[in-house]
């Protein structure tokens, strides 16, 4: 069974990137088997001064100079190229870019991904794009505390961005494949940031208790610092898990009962939504962190040492999944976080779609067994590719339904039919759904899906070219590969709480919850590659992602050298307001504005607006917390509007900080585009949530908008599955399935 190197064997790929986000997309075709053709500027590329990463990410491509973007050299390889990657991140004087929609339609072959930093149909598109400006303007910032912007500790844009726009350029390869027609994918910046906030950002017209439900901002996650100085990071919320965790801890609290699971509470402060904090963090102190953490998990309770970035590098489970590469200066860094392995072709040749139709993915039926976050999240931008998707639940449900603007945006776009997979006729019914499908997807913990007979083994057994995703927490297989994964304890575990919280101070938990996010994802890129594997070669697939390799993943820019030092991480500001003093979040008199200046020439400029003696400052490499001072009271004393102005009028990248990114749900261009959308929820009324985070040139929007109520398409399914009206009632009436409108 050969692996992922063999996807993309025999194809070409043109890049033409700046930046990060391009470099991981084309890094990862590199990875798939694809032979890559980077062009790069005989000025030089200035991101190699920015990301020390960036010559590895590039190693396995061949590199070669051109004296400009327009020559024909450029042309000459468009013409010849299967797969284009053109655009990314800005930097000053850096004119590195092509006009997506030319270059689609003087090569109609080729498949091209344009990354772009804000939607064509904004008005902002055109403006320079870094990741935190993107940050600032689309309201990111101000998700996490109620009363000041944050910058995350990780680039959000850009992971963002990378993911996003490998499914997009995927999928349209995928149409290619049987159309010999390339299509146009682009993918912003912007939608790279918001695609963070899917659950937050939620418009309703009868909105209750229910769908107000959300983790707040300002939260107080369950880190705590041990007697030995460590810290560790528990989760509650599973069956009996805080009755076991108040046992361990000796918390004597008669309100708190053995089988307690301790669900966050929303009725209280935010300080104790997760907990009573104040308790717990007398309790751990008294613990060191290697016997706290043994005793917890062998509780079963969710558990992690809060570590630096690559710290978990080493570890077994980490060695175990073999993300980790070994570049040509016998460096460390990430690969890619998916794993494949192929079946026999199948005897009846090469898979071709049951249909054809407007969409790249027109014809796939995709089968979606997930719950929770990271398993649903997974199928839904397959959706947005034409997929039919259909969420197969127990009759209880997906428990995720208890928190609607969470189900929502993980099961958009999707049918529903509600079965009893247990019983006799359930099971049969599964049978039959996996012989009509293409792609089977579940989050179990690892043995669940074979005891429900939807492993891949089972179903490949039943379909010999199925394609089968399993994600989970740590990995299928290995030493941690049962334990309980869950976002929280796996920020933790890879780095993202250490570097979140900022200099000096304590490990801070990222808000948007991005490793189940970034699961899902990566969830949908292995799909992908799977179905392009098949399409080519008849083989089925299994594939498998985790939060672990996602989140090691959403950590590329680091790179450990020979000598076994790491690089790449940049450290925050003890104010969680920036990187370097040209380049954060300040505040003006009437509101928050965010500054990228990331050149000499463009610091120099930014201390001339502000009426700064340039001599008395040292180069922009040496600034720091005394020059961030300076910059802080000179920034205070304008006005946001009229220091914005003048910024732009000296080629000074700043942006406004938006305190509320919900209102893009509002936006026009946004709706137009599909990147906002709204049904009429027989609940709420009309509802809007964000929608599709990427566009492909001539393809409709998905067709179906609104998340299913259980069971609603049972009936449909049914009847296409081949059931007769007869057996559709009796299997109603013995309640094998069930339906709700």
């Amino acid at each position: 069974m050969a692996g992922l190197q063999d996807t993309l064997h025999g194809f070409t790929v043109l890049d033409l990137g700046a930046g990060m986000s391009s470099a991981l997309v084309t890094k990862f075709l590199a990875e798939a088997g694809a032979r890559v053709i980077r062009l790069e500027p005989e000025s030089g590329d200035p991101f190699y001064r920015v990301y020390p990463a960036y010559a590895t990410w590039h190693h396995a491509k061949v590199i070669e100079r051109v004296s400009d973007i327009r020559s024909e050299s450029v042309k000459d390889w468009l013409s010849k190229a299967d797969i284009c990657v053109m655009g990314g991140e800005d930097f000053p004087g850096f004119d590195w870019r092509l006009d997506g929609a030319e270059v689609a339609a003087r090569y109609p072959a080729l498949t091209i991904l344009n990354i772009t930093g804000y939607p064509a149909s904004l008005p902002l598109h055109g403006r320079p794009a870094s990741d935190i400006l993107v940050q600032a303007r689309s309201g990111f910032c101000f998700e996490h505390y109620s009363d000041k912007p944050y910058v995350a500790g990780f680039p959000a844009a850009i992971y963002g961005t990378a993911l996003l726009g490998l499914i997009a350029l995927l999928g349209a390869f995928y149409s290619r494949l049987a159309s010999g027609t390339g299509k146009l994918a682009s993918v912003s910046l912007f939608e790279g940031t918001i695609s963070w906030c899917l659950p937050y950002w939620i418009h309703a017209e009868k909105p209750d208790k229910r769908l107000t439900f959300n983790i707040p901002k300002d939260p107080y996650p369950l880190i705590f610092r041990c007697k030995d100085g460590k810290y560790i990071h528990f989760v509650l919320g599973s069956a009996g898990s805080k009755g076991r965790l108040y046992r361990i801890l000796k918390i004597d609290d008669p309100t708190v009962a053995p089988d307690d699971a301790g669900f966050p509470n929303p009725f209280g402060p935010a300080k104790t939504f997760f907990g009573d904090i104040d308790t717990l963090a007398a309790h751990v102190a008294n613990f060191n962190s290697d016997e706290l953490v043994a005793a917890i998990r062998a509780a079963e309770v969710a558990v992690e040492y809060v570590l630096a970035p690559g710290e978990c590098w080493n570890d077994p489970q980490v060695e175990h999944n073999q993300i980790l590469r070994r570049g040509p200066g016998h460096e460390r860094y990430v690969g890619p976080p998916i794993e494949a392995a192929w079946t026999a072709p199948s005897s009846t040749g090469v898979a071709e779609p049951k249909t054809e139709g407007p969409f790249p993915l027109s014809g796939v039926r995709v089968l979606d067994f997930g719950a929770l976050v990271a398993g649903p999240y997974g199928s839904v931008p397959l959706g947005d590719l034409g997929a039919d998707v259909i969420k197969v639940e127990a009759l209880t449900g997906d428990v995720n339904r208890t928190i609607p603007r969470s189900f929502f945006c993980c099961n958009r776009g999707k049918r529903s039919i509600a079965v009893d997979m247990k019983t006799p006729e359930g099971a049969e019914i599964v049978r039959r759904l996996c012989r009509n499908a293409d792609i089977a997807t579940n989050n179990f913990r690892p043995g669940v899906s074979a005891r429900l007979g939807v492993d891949p083994i089972s179903l490949q057994k039943l379909k010999q070219d199925m394609v089968a995703l399993e994600t989970t927490g740590y990995g299928s297989s290995g030493p941690s590969g049962l334990r309980p994964g869950y976002d929280m304890v796996l920020q933790a575990f890879c780095g993202f709480e250490a570097t979140a919280g900022g200099e000096g101070n304590p490990p801070l938990w990222n808000r948007t919850s991005m490793l189940d996010f970034a699961a899902g994802l990566c969830g949908s890129v292995a799909m992908l590659v799977a179905l392009i594997h098949r399409r080519r070669t008849g083989a089925g697939a299994s594939v498998s992602t985790s939060l672990l390799n996602a989140g090691l993943f959403m950590f590329s820019e680091l790179v450990q050298r020979a000598n076994g030092e790491f690089a790449g991480i940049r450290k925050l500001n003890g104010t969680q307001t920036g990187f370097h003093p040209a380049e954060a979040l300040y505040r003006t008199a009437d509101g928050w504005i965010a500054v990228h200046a990331p050149s000499e020439e463009t610091s120099q400029a930014l201390l001339r607006v502000l009426g700064l003696d340039t001599s008395a400052f040292p180069p922009r490499a040496a600034w720091a917390n005394r020059e961030h001072t300076v910059l802080s009271e000179a920034i205070a004393g304008f006005s946001q509007d009229a220091l914005l102005a003048r910024l732009d009028e000296a080629h000074v990248w700043a942006e406004a900080v938006l305190e509320d990114g919900s209102i893009w749900l509002d936006d026009p261009a946004l709706i137009a585009g599909g990147t906002a959308i709204s049904w009429n929820d027989p609940k709420y009324g009309e509802t809007a949530i964000l929608g599709a985070m990427f566009q492909i040139a001539g393809t409709p929007h998905a067709r179906l908008h609104d998340a299913p109520t259980l069971g609603r398409d049972t009936r449909e399914i049914l009847s296409e599955l081949g059931y007769s009206h007869r057996e559709i009632e009796a299997l109603f009436a013995s309640k094998v399935v069930l339906e709700t409108i």
